[in-house]
């Protein structure tokens, strides 16, 4: 009968606890606390910093290396002697035939040596030697000398061109330089040179009246300094000449 007692004791008992669970806990000063869980869970966001690192990639550098081989054309620069064109003929200077006008042979000679340095002018014959004619002129470029007259074999009554004489040199070099023969032979030229080429040459000691000399024709001839084979021509004469 004592636990039939106890039972509705027991079961008061069981829903005032289940009510003291349910309600607030009251502190000493009648305030109610209340107790919070709390799940603190931080989640850091994963901050991704993307750098971006600009590359500059350099073209490759093509270093062309052009080699230009310059091709040095030497070109070897003949001086032609200022005579040159002024040939030594039996029968003429260059293109100015004995015979020709006189002012016509200075102009053409002086066309290639430029202006005489000496002109006579026309004088007494006898005044500069045994020259023919009434009057004659001379005229001199250094150690060329054209001489006028108005009587020789090449014309008669007029005044015209009658003969040339080239050397010797007085300056230690001939001046006009260049002069020659057609073949070739001009002042310095060797006695060997001048007998191989005119073979039929006339090769003269020289007398009181002349040095050594050589005698090619009418027309051509000149003075030696010696008959050796070494030794040299040192003038020519062309055309009739004076004392003849």
């Amino acid at each position: 009968m004592k636990s039939m007692r106890l039972l509705p004791l027991v079961l008061v008992a069981l829903i005032a606890a289940s009510c003291s669970d349910d309600s607030p806990a009251t502190t000493d000063s009648g305030s109610t606390s209340s107790s919070v869980a709390l799940d603190t869970t931080t989640s850091a966001a994963a901050t991704t910093t993307s750098t971006t690192i600009p590359v500059t990639t350099a073209a490759p550098t093509s270093t062309s290396t052009s080699s230009t081989t310059s091709s040095t054309s030497t070109t070897t620069s003949t001086t032609v002697a200022p005579g040159a064109e002024l040939v030594l003929r039996p029968n003429a200077l260059g293109d100015a035939a004995f015979g020709v006008d006189p002012d016509g042979a200075v102009a053409y000679v002086a066309s290639f040596l430029g202006a005489p340095t000496v002109d006579t002018g026309w004088v007494d014959p006898l005044s500069l030697g045994a020259c023919p004619g009434s009057e004659f002129r001379q005229v001199t470029w250094g150690d060329l000398v054209l001489q006028f007259t108005d009587q020789s074999a090449f014309a008669s009554g007029r005044r015209h061109f009658f003969s040339y004489q080239y050397g010797p040199s007085f300056s230690g070099s001939i001046t006009p330089a260049g002069l020659k023969t057609d073949a070739g032979i001009g002042i310095g030229s060797t006695v060997a040179e001048l007998m191989g080429t005119y073979p039929n040459v006339v090769i003269n000691p020289g007398d009181d009246f002349g040095g050594p000399n050589f005698f090619i024709n009418d027309g051509l001839a000149g003075f030696l300094t010696g008959v050796n084979p070494t030794d040299t021509v040192n003038s020519v004469l062309g055309g009739q000449g004076c004392g003849e």
